[in-house]
């Protein structure tokens, strides 16, 4: 790899880097406000550096590569104004090696249980890329957009297995890569065509909707429910405005923050705001799952305050390959002994 040379704006955040090299024990020198990292550093160890900053100090962060002599002024001169953002090293990086990423790529399916049913009502997908890049995606935009994409596609051509059992498919969006909402979920109606499927058979979970602009998600929601898709609220109950959210935006199914359900047995605060969240859902139409159950006395305590479905360890860890008809079993035998 050439030299690499890293150009900070801020003196705070250049320490702060500095702090993470010498811990990671990378060579390096500085000049002023750069640094140049020693030449016999790998893309690999790079990334591995810049994975463990904070994403704070890599927003003060410039990076160019390339053969020069740092101890030239001239050269010097000539080659910082041609640093690029972070972000930007990353999108490459990523683009070079999103062939060995996709095929890295698995997707993991975590039931969601009908507790009057008592069988499967829903999977959720989760797409499992290679760590380190998970990370590394929420910087490198472009080639993420293309991820997400790609995961959910993914996920959909193995859900179409399923089709005929008679069950939901929840699928998470983030804000961030929704830049364009209705030409992202235009395109993404298609690929549900395309894979056979029914948009009455999908939930499109909104999560960390609070960074999305009020006005443009509840046409976002009222869009989809029009193409009769479902749409869910993810950690219903986390934070200040989990309550604000719920009534502006009037989802058609709530997931209960998994703080909130773990040991509720033990804490009266949470089983009053889980019984007040589950009264509005219901006053309001909407179905209530309890996310994060990992105990039978978790699961005794939300069952009897009401809600209509459960996920969490307790029934099944997400798994690659499940096996409907265990998975029924196993919670046909859970919840007729709660």
């Amino acid at each position: 790899m050439n030299k690499v040379l890293l150009v900070f704006d801020s003196e705070k955040a250049l320490e702060e880097f500095l702090k993470t090299s010498t811990e990671l024990g990378y060579a390096f020198e500085r000049v002023g406000g750069l640094i140049l990292l020693g030449k016999d550093i790998s893309e690999e160890e790079l990334i591995a550096l810049l994975y463990e900053t904070e994403e704070e100090v890599l927003k003060h962060l410039r990076l160019y590569t390339g053969e020069f002599d740092y101890k030239s002024c001239e050269e010097l001169l000539e080659v910082v104004p041609k640093a690029e953002p972070i972000e930007s090293f990353f999108d490459e990086f990523l683009f070079k090696n999103i062939g060995r990423i996709l095929i890295d790529t698995k997707i993991f399916f975590h039931p969601i249980i009908s507790v009057q049913e008592k069988r499967v009502w829903a999977f959720e997908a989760l797409c499992r890329p290679p760590v380190h890049i998970v990370s590394l995606l929420s910087i490198g935009k472009k080639v993420s957009r293309f991820s997400e994409t790609f995961c959910r596609d993914r996920a959909l051509d193995r859900f179409s297995e399923f089709r005929d059992y008679g069950i939901y498919l929840f699928l998470n969006f983030h804000p961030k890569f929704l830049k364009d909402p209705f030409e992202s979920f235009g395109d993404f109606l298609s690929s549900v065509y395309l894979y056979g499927l029914n948009p009455e058979q999908i939930v499109v979970e909104l999560t960390e909707h609070e960074e999305m602009e009020l006005n443009a998600i509840k046409h976002l929601i009222s869009f989809l429910k029009s193409e009769k898709v479902k749409v869910a609220l993810d950690d219903v109950g986390a934070g200040y405005s989990g309550l604000f959210y719920l009534s502006e935006l009037k989802p058609d199914i709530i997931k209960i923050d998994m703080e909130l359900v773990r040991d509720i047995h033990k804490h009266n605060l949470k089983k009053v705001i889980v019984n007040y969240l589950i009264k509005i859902a219901h006053e309001n139409d909407m179905i209530v799952v309890a996310e994060g159950v990992e105990k039978i006395e978790e699961l005794e305590t939300v069952v009897y305050m009401g809600v209509d479905l459960v996920q969490g360890f307790l029934f099944s860890k997400p798994i690659e390959n499940p096996n409907f008809e265990e998975l029924n079993k196993k919670a046909k035998e859970i919840l007729s002994s709660v």
